[in-house]
């Protein structure tokens, strides 16, 4: 047997049968086909072990084992009793169905493999008991790499088993290399006839693990011995008509074969038969044995064939061929069970062919005939009604000559199994499209489809004819011609233009712009343009001129020569070709600050016309000047100052330890270091100050300090060196000013550039300052060398000169300071003494020093001077003088010879004065 043959069923028969096909297998996608040629190959397998396999999740697997078992190509095996609820369950693929092949002609594979395969050597595969067989397999590797090829023997039953010498066998081929095997059966001399099937396979699933494995069905027959003798009181059959394997009992499909069995009793006992038929299928025959009889008038349908000693009898074996039974041989074994010798085994073989049957048949629909572009679309359809495998090839032929289509069959050929039907598709491509009528109704394009089958077997001689019908152009096709047409014109018309009319090219100057937005002259920036000029190959020469704001000229104006090429002064900057001149960062003679506006003009060739110059004007740009020095600050330290002490005296003796004590306690008092205005300012840019003037006014505007200038030109002048620090900016601190005195002050200070006084004048004034006068102090005011005390009383006698009274005063002298000595002289010295003259009348008088600062605040220190007589005629003025006196100083006045003048003495606290005692007596 050379070749395999699969026989498809419907989903209804596999669920009947319980079986699949190889090429349903085959059929299934990709990766449900690993799964079920990797599942024939392993048996049962876990749902872990699947997932493994195909390199994913368990999920994903199960997914696909879903499918498969909605397909009916996977069964699940329930797990035995008594094992535990968490053992996984197992998998396993349906029982593969194969057909025993019917030729032993060619190999027939239905889907590509890389291993091609011949059995031989079997004959018809027939054997006799102590014969030995050989089965030849010859594989051939039509793959790309070399593959350990694997060839043994499966579904082998155990006696056969026991017959065969390896049923494994190996092959190592390379590209395109074939190898033999050899598989010798011995059949024991003892060997029971009977039909002993196997299975050959061939795989290599190293090396092509994606190909299925090639199963091919064989099947060993053997014959019972020609030299087997029977007992003399063995039973005995034969059949009629007698069938061999040479000249088998040919019937059609649905067809009908009766054959009699006869049986011969040849015991010497009654003896019960039953006819028994392997290897058929059990619908196929129908065994009717001899009706017996029980009474007069009933039969019975026995089951069996009773004999009695000597007697033969007949059984009836109908066998009855199904109409859809695929052509080939079968082989029937007729067994004959004697009740009486139940050991004894008698057969007989039955031999069958069932005739092919060539039924096939076509039908042509067309799906789109009607074309423009676009193929038409035909379907032929075949449907094999026989019983045999069937593969027909077609071919399209045009009917009116000519190759005007290009035929496309989709796909060229079919390989039909029994009871199968498979389309093929047809595409009819007009060409080429130049061909295409451009009016009309279209063309008619007739072709034909012609069958032939591969093995010449008869096919229904069915027309299959069809047309295309291919339209002619639409109208809106024929615009581009009448578009080309009218274009030729116009093209005709433009070079007429063009050679006798057309006007000379006119450059124009596409874009002026300065290369910076700014230019600073404190770097030495000069202004340079960027510019391009269309068609410069009719531009004479080009010039640039530099105006102000308000049209004057600021920048020379400059020309260049482009009329032979770029002149060298501009090779640095541009570029040139015949459409455009470019130009970048070429210089300019601006270099002032100030805004300017650029012109570029580009003169065109003198040539045919007049033409006016192309001119454009940049946007404004501007160099900025040295950078102007600002004030960023200039205040004073502090916003109220007090006014300095006066110098001290040169005689520290002339004041009283008493008054240096209270001058140095006193709460108006500040310290020497806040006396005198200071002044901060900040100022930016200090590289550009070339000298700074500092003016004082009041706040009337009269100058009170004269303009001083400090001159920056060298750096910091040595009288700012102990205030200043200069980096970006210039800082001064506590700058002394000199003002002392009490008042208020505004300080202006101008900073002077080094290009001279700006327009604008750079300068800021302080708000007023002011020094707050000092209060007015008395150190000293003595009465005769000693200090003042509030009342005095002077005892004046009549006929005496009253005693010296002398006033000594010392006041701090500030500025604008007034002393007044009341109530008589006035106004008097800062510092003095003046006696005070007594009237020789009794009387009393309020001696008051007033000191008066420029601020108008005043410090007042005044005593009493009460003068009394000591002597009155009066005895009770007399005794009130004394007791006066004596309750003043409890002493009489010394007598004028003694002290030329009394001095006054103080009153006591407590006590009254002469003029305040009443009268005595």
């Amino acid at each position: 047997m050379t070749g395999s043959r699969f026989r498809i069923d419907s989903p209804l028969d596999r669920e009947a049968s319980g079986s699949i096909t190889m090429s349903e297998v085959l059929a299934l996608p990709t990766e449900q086909r690993r799964v079920m040629v990797w599942l024939i190959r392993q048996g049962t397998v876990t749902l872990a072990e699947v997932a493994q396999r195909l390199t994913t999740s368990e999920a994903n697997a199960q997914e696909v084992l879903n499918a498969l078992l909605e397909q009916g190509y996977v069964q699940i095996i329930a797990p035995m009793a008594g094992v535990g609820p968490d053992t996984p369950l197992r998998y396993r693929a349906q029982t593969i169905q194969r057909q025993r092949a019917f030729a032993t002609e060619q190999l027939v594979t239905p889907i590509p493999t890389p291993l091609a395969v011949i059995l031989s050597g079997m004959g018809d595969g027939t054997a006799t008991p102590g014969e030995t067989v050989e089965l030849s397999v010859t594989v051939t590797n039509k793959g790309d790499e070399s593959a350990i090829i694997d060839i043994f023997l499966d579904d082998v039953a155990t006696s056969l088993y026991a017959w065969v010498s390896s049923p494994q066998e190996r092959l190592a081929l390379g590209p395109d290399q074939s190898g033999e095997v050899v598989f010798r059966f011995q059949i024991p001399a003892t060997a029971l006839p009977g039909h002993h099937p196997y299975t050959v396979v061939v795989d290599a699933p190293q090396h092509y693990p994606t190909s299925p494995p090639l199963l091919f069905e064989e099947s060993l027959q053997v014959l019972p011995s020609a030299y087997e003798q029977t007992q003399t009181g063995d039973p005995t059959l034969f059949l009629m008509p007698a069938t061999r394997a040479g000249s088998p009992a040919s019937l059609p499909p649905g067809g009908t074969l009766e054959v009699q069995v006869w049986v011969h009793n040849r015991s010497d006992r009654v003896d019960r038969f039953r006819l028994r038929c392997t290897d058929l299928p059990p619908e196929w025959l129908t065994v009717t044995y001899p009706q017996g009889f029980q009474q007069v008038g009933l039969t019975l349908a026995e089951q069996y064939l009773d004999l009695n000693p000597g007697e033969q009898g007949t059984i009836l074996v109908l066998v009855l061929v199904p109409p859809g039974t695929l052509a080939g041989s079968y082989v029937g074994t007729l067994q004959l069970q004697s009740e009486n010798q139940p050991h004894l085994a008698l057969m007989d073989l039955l031999y069958l062919s069932v005739q092919p049957v060539y039924q096939v048949t076509f039908q042509f629909r067309t799906l789109v005939s009607r074309v423009q572009d676009q193929p038409g679309i035909f379907v032929v359809q075949a449907s094999n009604h026989g019983n045999t495998p069937r593969l027909l090839q077609f071919q399209a032929m045009p009917l009116d000559g000519g190759d005007l289509c290009t035929y496309t069959l989709e796909p060229p050929q079919l390989s039909l199994q029994p009871r199968q039907t498979q389309t093929l598709r047809l595409l009819v491509q007009p060409n080429p499209p130049r061909k295409r009528p451009w009016l009309g109704g279209g063309r008619l394009l007739n072709f034909a489809v012609e069958a032939q089958d591969a093995e010449h077997h008869p096919l229904p001689d069915v027309p299959m004819q069809g047309f295309v019908m291919w339209e002619s152009r639409p109208w809106w096709q024929l615009l581009p011609l009448v578009l080309l047409a009218v274009g030729a014109m116009a093209t005709l018309v433009w070079l007429i233009w063009w050679a006798l009319f057309r006007p000379p090219v006119v450059p124009r100057v596409v874009r002026l712009a300065p290369s910076d937005t700014e230019y600073f002259v404190a770097n030495d920036d000069a202004v340079r343009l960027d510019f391009q000029v269309s068609d410069p190959h009719t531009v004479q020469s080009l010039e640039v001129v530099g105006l102000s704001t308000d049209g004057q000229i600021i920048s020379n104006s400059v020309s260049y020569d482009v009329s032979q090429g770029l002149p060298p002064t501009l090779v640095p900057f541009c570029t040139l070709n015949r459409a455009l001149l470019t130009c970048r960062n070429v210089l300019t003679d601006a270099r002032q600050p100030g805004e300017y506006r650029f012109t570029l003009t580009a003169f065109p060739k003198p040539g045919r016309g007049s033409i006016a110059p192309a001119t454009l004007t940049a946007a404004p740009v501007a160099i900025a000047p040295f950078p102007t020095p600002e004030i960023l600050v200039f205040a004073s330290s502090q916003p109220i100052y007090a006014e300095a002490p006066p110098p001290e005296p040169a005689t520290p003796q002339a004041r009283s330890p008493q008054s240096a004590t209270a001058a140095q306690t006193s709460p108006n008092a500040a310290p020497s270091t806040s006396y005198g205005i200071r002044l901060n300012w900040a100022i930016s840019h200090p590289e550009r100050v070339a000298a700074l003037q500092l003016v004082g006014r009041d706040p009337e505007g009269t100058v009170v300090m004269p303009a001083v200038v400090l001159n920056l030109r060298n750096g910091i002048p040595p009288e700012l060196e102990p205030f200043c620090t200069i980096d970006t900016r210039l800082v001064c601190q506590n700058v002394q000013t000199g003002f002392r005195q009490a008042g208020s002050y505004i300080f202006e200070l101008t900073v002077i550039p080094f290009d001279g006084p700006p327009q604008t004048p750079i300068a800021q004034t302080t708000p007023p300052i002011r020094i707050d006068a000092r209060p007015p102090q008395i150190l000293q005011f003595l009465v005769n060398g000693e200090p003042m005390q509030p009342k005095y009383l002077v005892p004046v006698d009549q006929d005496q000169l009253p005693p010296p009274v002398v006033v000594s005063w010392q006041v701090e002298a500030n500025p604008g300071t007034t002393v007044a000595l009341l109530p008589v002289p006035g106004n008097v010295a800062p510092q003095g003494s003046l006696p005070l003259p007594l009237s020789p009348q009794p009387s009393s008088t309020v001696i008051t020093l007033q000191v008066t600062n420029r601020a108008g605040t005043q410090v007042n220190r005044s005593f009493t001077l009460e003068t009394f007589d000591p002597t009155p005629g009066d005895p009770a003025a007399a005794n009130g003088g004394a007791g006066a006196a004596g309750a003043a100083g409890s002493a009489a006045p010394p007598a004028p010879s003694e002290v030329p003048l009394t001095a006054p003495r103080p009153s006591q606290p407590g006590s009254l004065g002469p003029s305040e005692l009443p009268p005595q007596f």
